[in-house]
């Protein structure tokens, strides 16, 4: 069994392999930036002064996170042509169901990111004469995003893996080709392993480079270094415990 194991096969059709991560890779970027705008937008309708703004958003939000992305895909490509006559192409059915998921979970965390700015900051802003609006673009928004940045990273990593679910209404990313491929040559092992790989490998640069773009987001702060501040317990310490001159 395992002397029959060949990848052969594999790079007999790394070509169409490459295209599937291209097309991945392109369905990816797109339902990340859409996510960020549509969480960005959820985040501020939560935090509205009008309630029924905000319960809306909360609505909206819940209604979201309960439903599968599994179900969501089906539903868009299926379902939602049958009731009211839309047809999406699976390419934009797949950036549609990411985008809508994952706008709910960016939200969330930048509403988290918003809540960890300090009050202050909204006042001083308001107090030099910025409106709403200004202070949210100028002043909150900017420090949210460092804030939330990490977790940002998380969410496309997570976008990048559940690409792998639109092979489902068949759409050419790599796991649609790596299944058509396998059922060919009957080398679902090989392919299978292969796709594996290549997953494992892109989250690892979508992880390195989200982490020196993090960096380059902390050079302002890091400039400043570290401030030594004396442990709790050693201030509870007298001069004679710790050693040093009353």
């Amino acid at each position: 069994m395992i002397a029959d194991i060949s990848f052969g096969p594999v790079w007999d059709q790394k070509h169409l392999l490459l295209g599937g991560i291209w097309l991945m890779a392109r369905v990816a970027v797109a339902s990340m930036a859409i996510s960020v705008v549509g969480g960005l937008a959820l985040a501020l309708m939560r935090r509205s002064r009008l309630r029924w703004v905000s319960a809306l958003a909360f609505v909206l939000i819940q209604v979201l996170r309960g439903i599968a992305l599994y179900v969501l895909v089906l539903w868009l490509f299926n379902g939602l042509a049958v009731a009211s006559g839309i047809k999406l192409t699976t390419v934009q059915t797949g950036i549609v169901a990411l985008s809508l998921l994952n706008s709910v979970y960016l939200a969330e965390v930048f509403r988290a990111g918003f809540d960890a700015i300090l009050v202050g900051q909204g006042e001083a802003a308001r107090a030099v004469g910025l409106d709403d609006a200004q202070s949210a673009r100028s002043v909150l928004i900017p420090q949210m995003v460092r804030v939330t940045f990490p977790s940002m990273g998380n969410v496309f990593v997570d976008i990048v893996k559940d690409t792998a679910i639109l092979s489902v209404i068949g759409v050419s990313e790599l796991m649609r080709e790596t299944q058509r491929w396998a059922q060919f040559y009957f080398r679902a092992f090989e392919f299978y392993t292969a796709a594996g790989v290549i997953y494992f490998v892109i989250v690892l640069i979508v992880s390195a480079a989200w982490r020196l773009a993090e960096r380059r987001l902390r050079v302002h702060l890091d400039e400043y270094g570290t401030i030594n501040r004396p442990r709790r317990w050693r201030s509870m310490l007298t001069p004679a415990q710790t050693g040093l001159p009353a």
